[in-house]
C-alpha cells in the first residue's frame, strides 16, 4: 500500500512539474523574484523565455520585460517588447513612449518619429509623448534657426501648436513670433543706409518688414491666448507693437 501510494505522490508531483514546464510558470515566477531583488538582467532573460513558452500572449510580461530591457540598455529588446504590449493594447501610452524612447536610444530618429505620432494619434494629449514630441521639434526649429533656415524652423515649431500641452505651445508661439520679429528687425537694419539715398527701395523693404511684423504679432497673440499671464510673451507683444511704430 505504501508503495501505492509513493507511486502516486510521483506521478502527481511530476505531473504538476510537467504541467509548470508547459506552462511557462516557473520561468515567469523567477523572473518575478528577479525583478524584487532588482535583478533586471535575470529578469529579462526569465520572462523572455516565459513569453516564448506562450507564444508571447502576456500582455503585461511583455510590457514588463521591455521595461527590464530598457533597464539593461537592451534598447532592441525593449523596442520589441514594447511593440507587443501595443498590438495588445496593454499601457498603450507608456508602451508607446517606451518604444520610441528606445527608438531615440538606437538613433532612429524616423522610427522615433513614426512611434511618435502614432502614439498622439492612439493616446490625443498624452503628457510624455507630447513632451518627447514637442521638445524634439523645439530643438530642430532652433538649430534650423541658428543655421538661418527660417523656413525649416518655421515648419518645426509650427508641428508643435497641434499639441495640448500649453507650456510647448506657448514655447512655438513664442519662438515663431521672436523669430518673424527678429527677422523683419533685420530686414529694416539692412535698408536703413538708403532710407535718404533710395526711399523707393527703402519703402519696399520696409513693406517686406511689416508683413514680418503683422506674422510676429499674430503668433505672439497666440502665444498670449494659450498664457495670458506670461510675462516673456507679453513683451515679446509690446516689442513688436512699438517696432510696427
Amino acid at each position: 500500500m505504501k508503495k501505492v501510494l509513493l507511486l502516486i505522490c510521483v506521478s502527481l508531483f511530476s505531473t504538476a512539474l510537467f504541467a509548470q514546464e508547459a506552462t511557462g510558470a516557473a520561468e515567469k515566477n523567477a523572473g518575478n523574484e528577479a525583478w524584487r531583488a532588482k535583478n533586471f538582467k535575470e529578469a529579462f532573460t526569465n520572462w523572455e523565455k516565459y513569453l516564448e513558452i506562450v507564444n508571447y500572449s502576456d500582455a503585461a510580461c511583455a510590457y514588463n520585460t521591455a521595461v527590464a530591457a530598457d533597464r539593461i540598455d537592451n534598447f532592441l529588446a525593449a523596442e520589441k517588447y514594447f511593440e507587443i504590449a501595443i498590438q495588445k493594447r496593454y499601457k498603450v501610452g507608456d508602451a508607446y513612449f517606451g518604444k520610441a524612447k528606445a527608438q531615440d536610444d538606437l538613433k532612429k530618429e524616423t522610427e522615433m518619429l513614426a512611434t511618435l505620432e502614432a502614439g498622439l494619434k492612439a493616446v490625443p494629449g498624452n503628457a510624455k509623448l507630447e513632451s518627447m514630441y514637442g521638445n524634439y521639434f523645439l530643438k530642430k526649429g532652433l538649430e534650423a534657426q541658428k543655421a538661418g533656415n527660417l523656413s525649416k524652423a518655421v515648419e518645426q515649431y509650427g508641428k508643435i501648436t497641434t499639441l495640448k500641452n500649453t507650456s510647448l505651445k506657448t514655447k512655438a508661439y513664442t519662438a515663431l513670433g521672436s523669430l518673424h520679429f527678429n527677422n523683419g528687425a533685420s530686414i529694416l537694419q539692412k535698408a536703413s543706409p538708403i532710407a535718404n539715398s533710395d526711399k523707393e527701395k527703402y519703402e519696399a523693404e520696409k513693406a517686406k518688414a511689416m508683413e514680418e511684423f503683422n506674422e510676429a504679432l499674430k503668433q505672439a497673440n497666440q502665444a498670449l491666448a494659450v498664457s495670458p499671464e506670461d510675462a516673456d510673451v507679453k513683451q515679446l507683444v509690446t516689442n513688436i507693437k512699438n517696432a510696427m511704430k
